[in-house]
């Protein structure tokens, strides 16, 4: 089964920092690494939001359909130009049983390290 997992925040809420810094680590990866493999699944991951990368849905779910397991990021829904209900639209057409991890700004680094273990887990669901 196709997953993707989308770090839902404003700018500067802690996406990246989330991916980057903590789930990667998790995944074994390095920080400026995309492609990953978790329980035989190849993954792929865009820590830079639709938005802030200018990126075009059909052109990420183009480009990156073929992996299993996606991680990417957006701003929330109720945001001016949001992409995020574009994408859970249109990755759900593409076979992604897709989660959203909610991050706010936080100053305790436990907390970004607690999402990052929550996007962990819906890759392994």
């Amino acid at each position: 089964m196709k997953k993707a997992v989308i770090a839902v925040g404003s700018h500067f809420a802690g996406k990246s920092k989330t991916i980057n810094k903590y789930l990667k680590e998790k995944l074994g990866i390095g920080e400026y690494e995309h492609k990953f493999i978790r329980n035989n699944q190849n993954g792929f991951i865009l820590s830079q939001s639709f938005e802030e990368a200018d990126r075009n849905v059909d052109d990420v779910i183009s480009k990156y359909g073929g992996y299993e397991l996606l991680v990417l990021s957006a701003r929330p829904a109720h945001e001016k130009h949001s992409s995020l209900k574009e994408a859970l639209r249109k990755l759900s057409r593409a076979g992604y049983r897709t989660r959203e991890v909610q991050i706010e700004k936080n100053t305790d680094e436990k907390y970004y390290i607690a999402k990052a273990k929550q996007m962990l887990g819906y890759l392994d669901r």
